[in-house]
């Protein structure tokens, strides 16, 4: 039984792609810091272990992540780094702590989990590593703007290892969704405050209250089902609805100051 990785798996696209994998027969490793609900999850799923644990804390990353290596005979075949979230804000509204955590969160926690799960990898010349992006990735946007950052960072990071790893049997793929049905929101009740007095409070709303319905979860769990079992993934798995699509290429081809004017007007009026 090939052993799979998931990251942020108690919620969302984590919750979802574990159940897929775990029904497909692999044995899952899922990791988050809430473990009761993991451990709810073991009890619906076969084949899958909960383990508590924290992407933002790399001193720990040994003592969890050994043993999960240790455990699997045949390696760690499949690596889904999932976790991550979403704090909205200006970039004069957000403090330098936020910018650093959501950082930690969603893209050096996940570079430091994969250059501990590679060596593994390496040693049995096959796997695949499958980094959760977004749209957010390929196109910067107005109050999520830090956020964008670390998803066009982890666009960088993921091109990169691929044509490092080319001819090593380890495959890459990149999972760019755009809205999804998920709780990836991090808004605590002060912040909702605080941004109420700032001058983008009126694009605050809208994006806090007018979000559209986003695609189900499990769309994106099979996307990274098949970036796990296929002998062929692809590089980029692009999700969402296609006026988002035509938003990702539209940005490509078009001048800068067409593209700044129309987003900008959209979301800040």
């Amino acid at each position: 039984m090939k052993s799979v990785i998931v990251t942020g798996a108690s919620s969302g696209i984590g919750r979802a792609a574990s159940s897929r994998l775990a029904n497909a027969g692999y044995r899952v490793y899922g990791l988050a810091r809430s473990y009761d609900k993991l451990q709810a999850m073991a009890g619906e799923l076969a084949n899958f272990v909960p383990v508590e644990f924290d992407v933002t804390k790399p001193d720990k990353f040994d003592k969890v992540l050994d043993p999960i290596i240790a455990s699997s005979p045949s390696g760690i075949f499949g690596l889904v780094n999932n976790a991550g979230y979403v704090e909205p804000g200006a970039i004069e509204d957000l403090s330098m702590e936020s910018i650093r955590m959501q950082f930690e969160t969603n893209f050096f926690g996940l570079v430091g989990v994969t250059k501990k799960i590679l060596p593994s990898m390496m040693a049995q010349k096959e796997g695949r590593i499958v980094n959760v992006s977004s749209m957010a990735g390929m196109v910067s946007l107005p109050t999520i703007g830090m956020y964008c950052a670390t998803k066009h960072a982890l666009e960088a990071f993921t091109e990169a290892l691929r044509m490092e790893l080319w001819n090593t049997g380890i495959k890459v793929a990149s999972i760019n969704p755009g809205i999804i049905e998920t709780n990836i929101h991090f808004v605590t009740d002060e912040k909702v405050s605080q941004l109420k007095n700032s001058r983008f409070a009126k694009a605050y709303a809208k994006y806090l209250k007018e979000t559209p319905r986003g695609l189900p979860s499990s769309i994106v769990a099979d996307a990274i089902y098949d970036a796990v079992s296929t002998s062929k993934p692809k590089y980029r798995y692009l999700l969402g609805s296609a006026r988002e699509k035509a938003g990702v290429r539209l940005r490509r081809i078009a001048p800068d100051d067409i593209i700044h004017s129309l987003v900008a007007k959209r979301v800040l009026e």
